[in-house]
């Protein structure tokens, strides 16, 4: 059984649930023969560029089973954090990297509920 950890943001009634932390999830999808190459390239990227960036909070990088997809969820401080990751020379570059090899969805978020195993 999980245990959900809820914060007053999570409410829709509370204009705050618009700020503070965001999640962005990207699902990449590739043909089958790409997504060993951009797991590699977004594994380099999350360790040159990433990691070194400041409002990182963390991600997890996966691969589907299918090998058809690549998820990669990104947690920031905020929005202006992304930005700045996002105007940076690395992170330009590495988005334009991993758009010649998939298409890409991206799907933002602010974190408001986590679930904890009991």
């Amino acid at each position: 059984m999980t245990t959900p950890t809820e914060g007053p943001a999570s409410r829709p009634d509370n204009p705050a649930a618009t700020s503070g932390e965001l999640t962005v999830t990207s699902v990449f999808t590739v043909t089958e023969q790409h997504q060993d190459q951009l797991y590699a390239m977004l594994t380099a990227n999350g360790h040159d560029v990433l990691e070194h960036t400041p409002g990182f909070l963390g991600s997890t990088l996966t691969r589907s089973d299918d090998g058809r997809h690549v998820i990669h969820h990104a947690r920031w401080r905020d929005d202006d954090a992304l930005a700045a990751m996002l105007a940076s020379p690395g992170g330009r570059s590495s988005m334009a990297a991993s758009r010649l090899l998939a298409d890409v969805q991206v799907i933002r978020s602010h974190h408001t509920l986590a679930f904890d195993a009991s």
